[in-house]
């Protein structure tokens, strides 16, 4: 079985099962109040079990409700901000929020007095803060993500050792689909990781996408000390511009209005430049730029290439790689 038909199996059951216990607690409602089934005579004399069947009732219903709104939503929604993961991002605060409010209303109907409800909500505390600490820290993570916005659905991000694009945030866990790894750049390897939301409070986050969706990146360079640095430096910086120099002209003020600090402005490319460090063998040289994350190892590999063919096709460029001499001596 296909993954896709796995999740349309799985979604299919869980609709049916859904229905089956709404159903079943409709079933039962009528039977407290018409009798409707003489052989089961059910007695609710306090009214409580009715209570929880109506609970039982509105949780099913308003899963159904959300589960296929949601798709809805997101279409719309995608349409007219052109992001699918934002309007997933929205829609997952939407229904984190009509949650909240259907268990808050069902627990006061449950509880009923005030003061009832207080001492529940006392001795319910106590007894989760000590039993489920892993998961209030999840939960508790998942609230300052959401807050604090560190990241969203659709941001490229490092988090817990893992790198990935996030697919989705729950109360519980972050999922990405990675990328690094065993492969070279930010290529995606095809694995979904599941992150606690708790790590974010004892390891640091890497967002890529947050504020802007450039990264910075250099191509380096070690050529001879025999060479004609200034040539060497006249094809790197040539082919740079070649690959990257428009892009970089067309989002310099983009990128500068981003800016947290306007002290930074001062250190913002508007093109390619060029670093040099003399090192044992030969001189390095750097190309600086700043690209679109996800093309980053791609035009870093056009840039490459364009260096290396001008490279080899002038005898007075060396580039310098280790290698030894053997020096022999000669009979007296």
């Amino acid at each position: 079985m296909t993954g896709k038909g796995f999740k349309e199996d799985y979604r299919v059951g869980t609709i049916t099962a859904v229905l089956i216990i709404i159903a079943f607690a409709v079933l039962i409602l009528l039977e407290f109040e018409y009798d409707i089934i003489p052989m089961m005579s059910l007695v609710d004399t306090t009214g409580e079990i009715e209570k929880i069947l109506v609970a039982i009732i509105t949780i099913a219903i308003t899963w159904l409700v959300l589960h296929h709104f949601g798709r809805f939503f997101e279409r719309i929604t995608t349409s007219k901000i052109g992001s699918h993961a934002q309007a997933r991002s929205m829609w997952k605060m939407i229904s984190y929020a009509i949650w909240i409010f259907i268990f808050i209303v069902i627990l006061l109907s449950l509880i009923g007095e005030v003061s009832s409800l207080i001492l529940y909500i006392g001795l319910i505390g106590a007894a989760l803060t000590f039993a489920l600490q892993k998961p209030i820290l999840d939960v508790s993570g998942w609230a300052l993500i959401t807050y604090r916005r560190l990241f969203r659905i659709g941001d490229r991000i490092s988090l817990g050792g893992a790198k990935g694009y996030v697919l989705d945030i729950t109360p519980m866990y972050t999922e990405l689909r990675e990328f690094g790894e065993w492969m070279k750049g930010d290529t995606f390897t095809g694995r979904i990781i599941t992150v606690p939301n708790s790590v974010i409070f004892d390891q640091p986050i890497y967002n890529y996408t947050r504020d802007f969706p450039f990264v910075w990146d250099e191509v380096t360079n070690l050529v001879t000390y025999e060479s004609d640095i200034d040539t060497a430096k006249r094809y790197m910086l040539e082919s740079v511009k070649e690959v990257v120099g428009e892009l970089m002209a067309e989002n310099y003020e983009k990128y500068r209005q981003r800016l947290e600090i306007k002290d930074l402005e001062q250190l913002l490319l508007k093109e390619p430049e060029l670093r040099m460090e003399l090192a044992d063998s030969g001189v390095n040289i750097y190309a600086i730029y700043f690209c679109p994350v996800e093309l980053r190892r791609k035009l870093k590999g056009e840039i490459t290439e364009r260096i290396w063919r001008r490279f080899m096709a002038d005898p007075n460029v060396g580039i310098a790689y280790p290698h030894m001499h053997l020096v022999g001596r000669l009979n007296q």
